[in-house]
């Protein structure tokens, strides 16, 4: 029923009980019968209101886990395709280790990779999906608990502190590589880093022991990381299905 509708029922309430014309009995059997009228439109009127508000939650809600299903997907396998590049450098590490520790050292086959000293592997992400909705307070529209906090816990734990470790592992060996190897190393009009020079100092030696733990823990992490997306993205596909 209309709001007009309800205005003139509640006037025609109004208007009984000033009737003189009427017995008493007549006036309250018609108010009440007015009232209730009342009652039952505007009753239907909110449980219209209701459904219609959670069927256009539910659409934002769908689209939302829709959306975000693919944004992990997507972050997921550019952070395992990042570990799978990266391999190679953190092999490296490995091989020097191994080199020092049998104390044979292939000058020529260190020399010609030691590019990977300063490769990098950062963790990159959009988050922006996530944010928006967090933002807009529409987290309350997700039903299920631990959907919720699975996603609260990607977001905003999982995914910044593995970004955060990123950016301080990358940065303390660059600035280390600096100190103990990029200011003494020699370097050849290719760019080719003379690395295996410098293998004898203990400094350069922890170096490499150092970064070899770091970068495969990361390595480690990162892989864990999508992991657990992948997982998530599969348990949102779970919730769009039912």
């Amino acid at each position: 029923m209309s709001e007009e509708k309800i205005i003139q029922h509640s006037q025609k309430a109004v208007n009984l009980l000033k009737n003189r014309t009427k017995s008493i009995k007549e006036k309250i059997l018609g108010f009440l019968e007015e009232i209730v009228i009342i009652i039952i439109a505007v009753s239907i009127t909110l449980a219209f209101h209701n459904w219609n508000d959670r069927r256009n939650e539910k659409e934002i809600e769908h689209k939302f886990l829709a959306g975000i299903k693919q944004d992990l997907l997507k972050d997921a396998e550019n952070i395992r395709g990042g570990v799978k590049e990266y391999e190679s450098t953190v092999g490296y590490y490995d091989t020097v280790w191994r080199q020092i520790n049998n104390h044979k050292i292939d000058t020529a086959e260190l020399d010609a990779a030691s590019g990977a000293l300063i490769n990098t592997s950062y963790l990159v992400y959009d988050d922006s999906r996530f944010e928006g909705f967090k933002s807009s307070g529409y987290l309350r529209l997700i039903q299920d608990e631990k959907l919720l906090k699975d996603l609260m816990q990607t977001y905003s734990t999982d995914m910044p502190f593995e970004k955060a470790m990123d950016d301080q592992t990358f940065q303390k060996r660059s600035n280390d590589f600096d100190r103990y190897i990029g200011t003494k190393v020699p370097i050849d009009s290719s760019g080719k880093i003379h690395f295996s020079r410098l293998l004898n100092d203990p400094a350069v030696r922890y170096h490499i022991f150092y970064y070899r733990l770091a970068l495969h823990e990361r390595q480690t992490h990162k892989a864990e990381l999508a992991k657990k997306m992948f997982a998530l993205a599969g348990e949102i596909d779970e919730e769009l299905n039912k």
